[in-house]
């Protein structure tokens, strides 16, 4: 009985042993899904195609920063290796008629923050605004 006992008791720390000291590879990457639309005031269902779209700042680490431009459906995709609160600005440039007929370009922007939470995708809009005619 003795025997068995101790036998018991070695299975058991070896067990949490090969737990506790093995070495298991985990994933902490993190998908961040920004959704880019134009605000006139009255309806944002306007996709910001080709918007251009900075992750982070400056003094950010280089895995906490990325920069690329949103998709035809007005989507920006993006994995960062770790979680993290990231800023995020927008900006976009459309034309519009004006009254003399003639064609003005028109500047957007946008901001926000991201929370990125782990092995998770998080998605975040963003309302562009007009900000100069």
């Amino acid at each position: 009985m003795k025997k068995t006992r101790i036998l018991i008791t070695l299975a058991l720390v070896a067990f949490c042993a090969i737990f506790l000291f093995s070495e298991c590879e985990r994933d902490y990457s993190c998908t961040m899904k920004v959704v880019c639309r134009v605000f006139d005031g009255v309806d944002t269902g306007k996709v910001a195609a080709n918007a251009h779209v900075v992750v982070g700042k400056e003094e950010y680490a280089e895995h906490a920063r990325a920069e690329g431009y949103t998709n035809d459906k007005g989507i920006f995709l993006h994995v960062f290796p770790y979680p993290a609160l990231l800023d995020v600005t927008v900006t976009y440039y459309d034309t519009v008629h004006n009254a003399s007929g003639g064609v003005d370009s028109v500047l957007f922007t946008g901001a926000g923050q991201v929370q990125l939470y782990e092995s998770e995708t998080t998605e975040k809009l963003i309302l562009l605004m007009e900000t100069q005619r």
